[in-house]
């Protein structure tokens, strides 16, 4: 039986378990997104893996269910990627024709609403005329651009390289949460009452709760806003109006981000002199998203952690701010075990504190 250690001993102790974990954030700082995103992806979940491993027999049923399940969860987040990168490089190519074109057959017509507004249109012709005109501007922009192009192409390959390497480890660590998920969720209980007691269950319950809150009340209600706009841009003839739904429920995850694309489509609807058209997809998107911002997603999200509507959206925008992406489903979390620790204070006051009406 080993003595008991010293003050110093314990102080030494202590700084080499800080700096040994210090250490390792430091070392693994670059992969923290990876493993953030799969723990959340493991907790959103959960259900879904439940009913999923059921389906498993057998001595290897664990291993089996997290690399099925693993893979399926690759095809969700992978397929829509690639979907999306062959219609841009398809777009990006139509536009490099659309320019040469110009420079061949001449500026193209200005929109006949646009002319046909007093005192504007003879402005909007003058500059839309100079525009294209003055210089050959589709050629001259299209050379002095080619240098930005290339930079920017080569930026947007390392982002995307980047993007795919931390696809890639989230997929991994995913596979071995799910493979190991009751060793870890027992690891987690028991390091969270050896550190701070068994009252830290009520945070975990909450935060865990909110991540899934959020998830159905962010991805689940944004897939459902793309989808409806997207059946809205194939009513009104927009071109690819599944990659433009997808886009905009994409950007619906994040605050106040969806009337960025429906917006721009209906300026572009209203510029080609789809006026009717225009105000269909703009109407269409704000009442959207009034009824999801106002009603679902504060129903989904702060009914089941329990947070008021007002702590949703703050923590939705500052995770957003701190953490980016990740941010949405770490900042109602981190909100919900706030306003646990604020509950559970308060109602640990001791009695006799209550404020006595004044004389």
């Amino acid at each position: 039986m080993s003595a008991e250690l010293t003050p110093a001993q314990r102080a030494a102790r202590y700084t080499l378990i800080v700096f040994l974990v210090a250490l390792g954030v430091w070392m693994l700082w670059r992969f923290l997104p990876a493993l953030c995103w799969a723990v959340v992806l493991a907790i959103a979940t959960s259900s879904l893996y439940d009913r999923w491993i059921a389906r498993f027999r057998g001595p290897h049923r664990r291993l089996w269910a997290a690399v099925t399940f693993t893979t399926l969860m690759g095809v969700v987040l992978i397929a829509p990627l690639i979907y999306a990168g062959a219609l841009a490089v398809s777009e990006a190519i139509s536009l490099a024709r659309s320019f040469l074109e110009t420079a061949r057959n001449g500026p193209p017509t200005p929109p006949a609403w646009v002319v046909a507004i007093p005192w504007v249109g003879e402005w909007f012709r003058a500059g839309w005329d100079e525009l294209f005109t003055n210089g050959g501007f589709a050629m001259g922009a299209f050379s002095h651009a080619r240098p930005t192009l290339i930079e920017w192409t080569r930026l947007v390959g390392v982002q995307v390289v980047r993007r795919v390497v931390t696809l890639v480890f989230t997929l991994l660590t995913l596979f071995f949460v799910y493979l190991y998920r009751d060793e870890l969720r027992e690891d987690a209980v028991r390091a969270s009452h050896r550190l701070f007691g068994e009252s830290v269950d009520r945070l975990l319950v909450r935060a865990v709760a909110a991540i899934r809150a959020t998830v159905d009340g962010i991805v689940l209600v944004a897939v459902a806003e793309g989808a409806i706009m997207g059946a809205v841009y194939a009513l009104v003839g927009v071109p690819h109006p599944v990659l433009l739904g997808a886009v905009t429920g994409a950007f619906a995850m994040i605050p106040f981000a969806a009337p960025i694309v429906f917006g721009l489509v209906a300026v572009v609807l209203a510029i080609q002199g789809s006026l009717g058209a225009a105000i269909g997809v703009a109407a269409a998107g704000v009442a959207m998203l009034f009824i999801a911002d106002h009603f679902v997603r504060p129903a989904i999200i702060g009914g089941a952690a329990r947070l008021p509507f007002l702590w949703v959206l703050l923590g939705l925008l500052g995770g957003v701010e701190t953490f980016g992406l990740l941010g949405i489903f770490l900042g109602p979390a981190l909100m919900a075990a706030l306003v646990a620790i604020w509950r559970g204070w308060v109602s640990e006051a001791p009695p006799g504190h209550e404020l006595k009406p004044g004389p």
